[in-house]
């Protein structure tokens, strides 16, 4: 009962804001099955939510070490106005040697690619839709 009444707080606040939906629970399944299954690791990414007052991390604007969270961190897909991935990686690998960076963009560009799901790219940053009022950037491939 608790999660009918949240996602009617969702849908209201997606009419009330005139947002157009991009994706559907079908496209975030296949992109979130294929990050987990096909990738050398899931990208970190930083999530707005329809119901946040602004993106959870709050900072995202250079690589991090961190993992992306593809289960919990989308669930319920429904919530989701937009996530902002960088799929790339620090790997840390002593105290005198530099850190590695792991970048797999091409690899999940792919994904978006064979899945035809859209998004936008801006500053090595790929931004994946739940829902938008601006179409125009997105790419679709």
């Amino acid at each position: 009962m608790e999660r009918d009444r949240y996602k009617e707080k969702v849908m209201n606040t997606v009419s009330e804001r005139q947002l157009v939906s991009i994706m559907n629970n079908t496209k975030w399944r296949v992109l979130q099955t294929a990050v987990l299954n096909t990738l050398p690791f899931p990208p970190p990414f930083q999530a707005k939510y329809v119901l946040g007052e602004s993106p959870s991390p709050n900072e995202f604007e250079d690589d991090v070490w961190y993992l992306g969270d593809w289960v919990e961190g989308l669930m319920p897909f429904y919530k989701v106005e937009w996530i902002r991935v960088r799929p790339r990686r620090i790997v840390n690998t002593g105290r005198l040697i530099p850190p590695e960076i792991i970048d797999i963009t091409e690899e999940f560009k792919g994904i978006l690619k064979e899945y035809s799901i859209p998004y936008y790219c801006d500053n090595e940053s790929i931004y994946i839709y739940g829902y938008t009022s601006e179409t125009d950037k997105i790419i679709k491939d």
